[in-house]
């Protein structure tokens, strides 16, 4: 009878080993809609959850507080990260880069930024009766896609783009707000999950 605990100690320190936490510092140029906020949040830890990798979510110049963490990344919040409108227009046809990472020497850098008031264009593709809890939730979606596709390339340590899924080059507008969501393949996760793994 007192063996069962032992046993079950023997089978959770294998998963307890294997967890992986990356920090998320958001940085924005303008104060940013409370529920957008928190939806690209979820949004983002549930994309990853098939990689084993949990988001510790921090604000630039937030409260200080001790924590150790296997990676950690920086995201650049540009313009209007709210739903109070639909941003500027994007002509049809063209594309424009909804974020970006940056890259040195051929060494994917953990400093990425997304710019809202293009995301914000997502929001054309809502149903025109949509009210303004729908656009906010919409938005939040739509960032927290384009936030889950950078964390690709800086987990993954690569500029390269997947064939198909959130890792892939381009994603229609109307995609970043569909429902549901747009996953990574697991090839992708187990790229994010891996890089983590070698920074050890």
């Amino acid at each position: 009878m007192h063996r069962a605990p032992f046993v079950v100690a023997l089978v959770l320190l294998p998963l307890l080993a294997s967890a992986q936490t990356v920090g998320v510092v958001l940085d924005f140029d303008q104060v940013p809609g409370k529920v957008p906020v928190e939806v690209m949040k979820k949004e983002v830890d549930a994309l990853l959850k098939a990689s084993g990798i949990t988001l510790d979510w921090r604000t630039a110049g937030g409260p200080k507080a001790s924590a150790s963490f296997d990676d950690l990344v920086f995201f650049k919040f540009q313009g209007q990260c709210k739903a109070d409108s639909d941003g500027a227009a994007i002509p049809p046809g063209e594309t424009r880069a909804l974020g970006m990472t940056r890259v040195e020497n051929g060494r994917v850098l953990p400093f990425s930024e997304v710019k809202c008031d293009a995301v914000r264009q997502a929001l054309t593709y809502l149903r025109p009766e949509a009210n303004q809890g729908e656009r906010q939730r919409a938005l939040g979606l739509a960032m927290g896609r384009v936030v889950a596709h950078e964390l690709y390339h800086i987990l993954a340590r690569t500029t390269a783009h997947a064939a198909r899924g959130l890792a892939h080059t381009v994603e229609s507008l109307e995609d970043l707000v569909a429902i549901p969501e747009i996953p990574f393949r697991r090839e992708d996760a187990e790229a994010m999950k891996e890089g983590v793994r070698s920074q050890k």
